[in-house]
């Protein structure tokens, strides 16, 4: 069996079971993941001991990369910390393949934007149809709040396009066209996942039900006193101490949606590529 096919048998068994974990209860034990990094870790300084040690070290480097793209957006409250430790290993596991000429962890992570966008905007649409009455009235709340920013874009869109009549060069008129509706489109794409995010992502729950990694929505005051800042990637053991100290009662979290399973899909496109094409 080739190295290729152990790493994609592996990494198709943990990444899924990861899928079940975050579809079931929203987390995936850290004890999984770690399983996952150092498994991916042992399969390539084996293969490196009877081939070459370069294999390992591309395999370290892909994680490092990896790592860093998932902890930008952990700290900017995009990706959970399991997300990034799933990442971190897949770099390990990309690091070494081509496809078409092309590194296959770059087709990894193109396939996880492409997939995690669709993936995600159909979480949204159902969450939207789910609460449909409530996400209408939040919606007309919201448009109504951001009426200028709308008007002003479309007199902005309207002008482009009576401009676009005098310009002849068809390159530059769909640059323009297409900037004028991305605009548009991107506005109202605020406003769907505003929507989406105070119906269903936004809970005010106890301090006493707050767990470690959960995202503190806002920030926690006690008169002047700042107690916890949601600035903070996420609650640690010694914020939430802090706030039962504090005696404070409820704070309000950010829920994320369960985005394993787009990185599992990821996964599967990206070997789909490599193994069919």
């Amino acid at each position: 069996m080739s190295i290729e096919m152990i790493l994609f048998l592996f990494t198709f068994i943990l990444v899924a079971l990861a899928s079940i974990f975050d579809l079931k209860t929203r987390e995936v034990p850290d004890t999984l993941s770690y399983i996952f990094i150092l498994g991916v870790l042992g399969i390539s300084l084996l293969y490196s001991a009877y081939t070459s040690s370069l294999f390992f070290v591309y395999g370290l480097l892909g994680g490092a990369i990896f790592f860093l793209f998932g902890y930008i957006l952990y700290i900017t409250k995009q990706m959970g910390g399991a997300d990034v430790k799933l990442l971190t290993g897949l770099g390990i596991v990309f690091a070494n393949d081509f496809v078409w000429g092309f590194p296959l962890s770059l087709l990894f992570f193109f396939s996880l934007l492409f997939i995690g966008a669709v993936y995600t905007l159909i979480w949204g649409m159902v969450l939207y149809v789910k609460s449909l009455k409530q996400a209408n009235k939040k919606a007309k709340e919201l448009l109504q709040e951001k009426k200028t920013i709308r008007f002003t874009l479309f007199i902005i869109a309207l002008m482009v396009f009576i401009f676009l009549f005098f310009i002849d060069d068809p390159t530059t008129r769909l640059a323009l066209a297409s900037a004028a509706i991305l605009a548009i489109a991107t506005f109202y794409l605020y406003i769907f996942i505003k929507i989406v995010e105070e119906l269903h992502f936004l809970k005010k729950i106890p301090v006493a039900q707050l767990t470690e990694g959960d995202w503190l929505a806002k920030d926690v005051h006690i008169g002047e006193k700042l107690i916890c800042s949601a600035k903070h990637p996420c609650l640690d053991k010694k914020q939430i101490e802090q706030l039962k100290k504090a005696k404070v009662e409820f704070v309000m979290i950010k829920v994320g949606i369960p985005f394993v399973p787009a990185i599992f899909l990821a996964v599967l496109a990206s070997y789909a590529l490599y193994f069919f094409v």
